[in-house]
C-alpha cells in the first residue's frame, strides 16, 4: 500500500486549497485564521477588501470510520471573502463584483481533488460545498462565508 501524505497529516491538502484560491478571479489575497482573528479583534488592524479568509473548521470521523489499520475523517474548511460596504445602507452587491467573486470560489471549490507535488492524492473525495455560516457585517465590511468538506484518512499505529 502506498504511503500517502494523508496518512501522516491529515492537512496536506491545506496548501493546495490555498493555491487554489489563489487563483481565483476577483480574490485579492489568500489569508489564514490569524488574520481574520487580527481582524475580529480589538487591535484595530482593517480586513483587506477582496481577501479571502480560509478558516480550518475542524473535523470529525466519517460515518464510515475506517478499519484497523486506517480512520476516516471528514476536514471542514471556511472561506470567508471580505467585501467594503460602500454604502451600508444600501447593498451594492451587484455593482461591487462580490457576486461573480463568490460565483468564481464556489466554481473552482466544488469537486477540486487536491494533489500532492508528484500527483498523489491528498483527499479521499473532491470538495463538496456544505451549508456556512450566515453573512457578517463589521465596521463597514460585509463576511460572506462558504463552507467544503472532504475526506481523509490517517494511517494508525500498529501496535
Amino acid at each position: 500500500m502506498a504511503v500517502l501524505p494523508m496518512y501522516n497529516n491529515m492537512l496536506a491538502c491545506y496548501p493546495a486549497i490555498l493555491a487554489r484560491l489563489e487563483t481565483v478571479p476577483g480574490v485579492k489575497a489568500v489569508l489564514e485564521a490569524a488574520d481574520l482573528e487580527a481582524v475580529t479583534s480589538d487591535r484595530k488592524i482593517k480586513p483587506q477588501d477582496g481577501a479571502v479568509y480560509v478558516v480550518f473548521d475542524g473535523f470529525t470521523p466519517d460515518a464510515t470510520a475506517g478499519s484497523k489499520t486506517v480512520l476516516r475523517e471528514r476536514l471542514s474548511f471556511s472561506m470567508i471573502l471580505a467585501k467594503r460596504q460602500y454604502n451600508p445602507s444600501r447593498l451594492q452587491y451587484g455593482e461591487d463584483g462580490v457576486g461573480e467573486t463568490i460565483t468564481a470560489i464556489k466554481s473552482a471549490l466544488q469537486g477540486f481533488d487536491p494533489e500532492g507535488q508528484n500527483g498523489e492524492k491528498l483527499c479521499l473525495e473532491p470538495l463538496t460545498a456544505r451549508a456556512a455560516l450566515p453573512i457578517a457585517y463589521h465596521e463597514g465590511f460585509a463576511f460572506f462565508p462558504m463552507r467544503f468538506e472532504t475526506a481523509v484518512a490517517i494511517q494508525l499505529r500498529k501496535d
